[in-house]
């Protein structure tokens, strides 16, 4: 058994974290086809490496700002930042994991699903409306304030992904009205 106190499930989140009866909380690597126990003490570790791809375009974003840079050029510092930190976390803390031997991960229930089943309907609904509000008044407020190149482009994509949200939500209540969730 690894060191450091036995996690559930629930302390973690992620599509690659399963809870395993024999060996706790697994993070199942999809290339090597194995799982990897994760205990108390790797938390800290596994969280900070969870949070890289936002941490990556944040510093791609800031690397273009500083050095006035074309989005061709942020695109490829990005890229070789979250290169780094990918190999950074399957060769520095990856691999340092006990492996669980003989773990088959379970098919996950969906994002909708979950949300059916979660929530009640008219949270379901507030927060459609919620979502879709964002999602007009983002682009609109750029237009409006006259937002020019990255600050632009970004209300209009934070505004679209508002939109997909408000899109999933909108299936989830459906599944939730016609299945009697």
């Amino acid at each position: 058994m690894p060191n450091g106190r036995i996690i559930k499930a629930r302390d973690l989140a992620g599509i690659f974290i399963y809870q395993d009866p024999k060996h706790g909380t697994i993070f199942y690597d999809i290339i090597s086809r194995k799982g990897y126990i994760l205990t108390s003490s790797d938390v800290r570790t596994y969280t900070f490496y969870t949070m890289t791809f936002p941490l990556c375009i944040l510093l791609a974003f800031g690397t273009m700002s500083l050095f006035s840079l074309s989005y061709i050029s942020g695109f490829i510092i990005f890229a070789a930042f979250y290169l780094l930190a990918a190999l950074a976390f399957r060769f520095l803390f990856f691999y340092k994991l006990p492996v669980a031997n003989n773990f088959r991960p379970v098919k996950k229930e969906s994002v909708f699903l979950y949300l059916a089943r979660g929530y009640s309907s008219t949270r379901l609904i507030i927060l459609i409306c919620l979502l879709a509000a964002l999602a007009i008044l983002m682009p609109v407020y750029a237009r409006m304030e006259h937002y020019e190149g990255v600050n632009l482009y970004s209300s209009y994509i934070m505004g679209g992904g508002a939109a997909i949200a408000a899109i999933a939500v909108i299936i989830s209540l459906i599944l939730k009205l016609k299945n009697n969730y």
